[in-house]
């Protein structure tokens, strides 16, 4: 059963993220909805707990605090909730506007 609170849709963006003022590094985004995303990390540098900035395509920064690691897959909570008209541009850039499962 799904107990998240929010539709959310596959998509294929490329997006950076970066802790602090520190590196940036490029990731995938593949998982979205207007309260977060998630990503594959194959640099494997954040941790549950982290905040970062996250860049999706053309959208950002956007500040962010990691929820949950899994191997190398990330997944983040925005510290405030994507505009409707940010969510919907992200997804025409680059999603497949189906729900994720």
């Amino acid at each position: 059963m799904d107990l998240r609170r929010e539709q959310r849709y596959s998509i294929s963006v490329p997006g950076r993220y970066r802790k602090g003022t520190g590196v940036r590094y490029n990731v995938a985004i593949k998982d979205l909805s207007e309260y977060g995303c998630q990503f594959s990390d194959l640099v494997g540098r954040i941790e549950a707990g982290d905040d970062i900035t996250i860049r999706i395509g053309d959208i950002g920064p956007i500040a962010a605090r990691v929820k949950w690691v899994a191997k190398r897959e990330i997944g983040v909570e925005f510290d405030q909730p994507l505009y409707p008209s940010v969510l919907d541009h992200i997804i025409a850039a680059g999603g497949t506007n189906e729900k994720a499962a």
